[in-house]
């Protein structure tokens, strides 16, 4: 897996969002297979106006504190700051921040998104005290079309 750091802009999105933890994620008492599941079962991306890009995003955002509070896990698409959310999706605003890049390798998505969470909780500890849980997000591009080949960025706000 790649790793490289830069500043980022901030930008909108617009997406459908709930509140997890990592322990509950981990439980299997999370949301964020829901989220997915829902994702794949009814094409609401298509409903969100004014999408900047074709990539799918997946949000890790409003931190309750560390890896071990809650947070708002989100799926939708980056937009114009002037979109509107349509009824059922809420938007937010990603603020400028400093990031590394996590690039997985290639494989099948559900592995390869895993191994690279994987090494960014061995990154984060191995770096205490450098991730900022400001934003946290997934790029689905692309590279992501084929879900048995395919590969994912994930980026993690840094101080």
């Amino acid at each position: 897996m790649t790793k490289e750091q830069a500043v980022l802009s901030g930008f909108s999105f617009i997406g459908r969002m709930a509140r997890t933890t990592n322990e509950a994620e981990m439980k299997g008492e999370g949301v964020i297979s829901s989220q997915w599941d829902a994702f794949y079962k009814e094409p609401f991306v298509d409903r969100i106006p004014q999408q900047k890009e074709e990539a799918i995003i997946a949000l890790y955002t409003d931190y309750e504190s560390d890896e071990t509070g809650e947070y708002t896990f989100a799926i939708g698409a980056k937009v114009q700051d002037e979109a509107e959310a349509p009824e059922g999706l809420s938007k937010v605003t990603v603020p400028e921040a400093t990031y590394v890049k996590f690039t997985s390798r290639k494989g099948p998505m559900d592995q390869v998104v895993m191994e690279a969470w994987q090494e960014i909780w061995e990154w984060s500890k191995a770096n205490p005290n450098k991730r900022a849980f400001i934003a946290d997000f997934e790029v689905y591009d692309e590279r992501a079309q084929d879900p048995q080949n395919g590969q994912v960025d994930i980026y993690i706000s840094v101080v």
